[in-house]
């Protein structure tokens, strides 16, 4: 197990090193085998505080805390007094008398960086660890899981492969944490990481400057490409995910996506263009014939449930790792 990590809130990838990332995977590795079976969690208690829906990050959390040996219980703020309004401060600080580990997943799309500043506000007033769960800025856990798969998938050469991951279509706004928390563990662990996008839907700076940084030591690559067709060239991953345009209003990115749901949608002929044995990925949910055409989904390149059970065994090793 990490040693080092226990103790710390887990936000974001960037506050971690490529040491302690792959150590994680390591342990992760180690746990879906049965090598390493111990009950981490053993009598400890977890909450769940989660703003808006989930279905695989909530079910693997719960799940994880058990099998650890723990408990993790759900709380949604129209059950707390957080919907009388009392403060996030005054939450926090009772929530840190009962609990051992707090898992957040906070945001909100019309102000930007509003669910990381609630999230740095829980870590400060507990004295458990805090897991993000998916904010506006980063989704570190599904990234730890996507990456664990692709380790699976691939062997140890998997730093090698082009993994390409594009914005996709889809009516429904959704947060840059899955584009940002790639762009970190791209950079950190030395990944071919080519990022595909439409003008208008560039990644926050704060994460393009870090991640432009961090690969010069770690060997990587990181490319950006306006053209899905261009980027598909030679890819041996290519993995949709939609996000909103952190340049606009809601409205404005709601214009701005009308008309690019062809040019941006995965289809077969972006596979026709990959290397053979290219997967498909996708961290759902997703709506066939938005992101991603129906026979891309659930064709034979898709991987897509293997990356949503990755969650539980990514997720044991952060836990671990963290309150163990």
């Amino acid at each position: 197990m990490t040693d080092t990590l226990r103790g710390r809130d887990f936000l974001g990838l960037k506050d971690f090193t490529r040491n302690e990332l792959e150590g994680l995977l390591d342990l992760a590795l180690a746990m879906k085998s049965g090598k390493d079976q111990a009950k981490y969690l053993d009598e400890k208690t977890l909450g769940m505080l989660f703003t808006k829906p989930s279905t695989r990050t909530r079910i693997s959390f719960q799940v994880a805390a058990r099998q650890l040996g723990g408990h993790a219980e759900l709380y949604q703020p129209e059950q707390l007094q957080m919907s009388n309004h009392e403060t996030l401060v005054d939450t926090a600080e009772v929530m840190s008398r009962f609990l051992d580990g707090l898992i957040i997943r906070k945001y909100d799309l019309t102000e930007y960086g509003e669910g990381r500043r609630s999230l740095e506000l829980f870590a400060e007033h507990m004295d458990g660890p805090v897991v993000n769960a998916l904010d506006d800025k980063e989704h570190p856990c599904q990234i730890m899981a996507d990456v664990l798969t692709l380790r699976e998938r691939f062997g140890e050469d998997y730093k090698k492969k082009k993994v390409v991951l594009t914005w996709a279509f889809a009516e429904r706004q959704k947060s840059p944490g899955v584009t940002h928390s790639w762009l970190m563990a791209a950079s950190i662990l030395g990944l071919n990481f080519t990022m595909a996008f439409p003008k208008g839907f560039e990644p926050d700076p704060e994460y393009d400057n870090f991640a432009r940084e961090a690969v010069k030591a770690s060997g990587g690559t990181i490319e950006y490409s306006h053209d899905l067709d261009e980027a598909s060239e030679g890819a041996d991953v290519i993995y949709a995910k939609s996000w909103k345009s952190l340049a606009s209003s809601t409205e404005q990115d709601r214009a701005l996506r009308q008309g690019l749901r062809e040019p941006w949608r995965v289809a077969q002929r972006h596979f026709d263009r990959a290397n053979p044995g290219a997967v498909f990925m996708d961290c759902m949910p997703l709506i066939r014939g938005d992101e991603a055409d129906a026979d891309v989904v659930d064709g034979p390149q898709s991987i897509r449930y293997d990356e949503a059970e990755n969650r539980l065994h990514a997720q044991k090793a952060i836990l671990a790792s963290l309150i163990g």
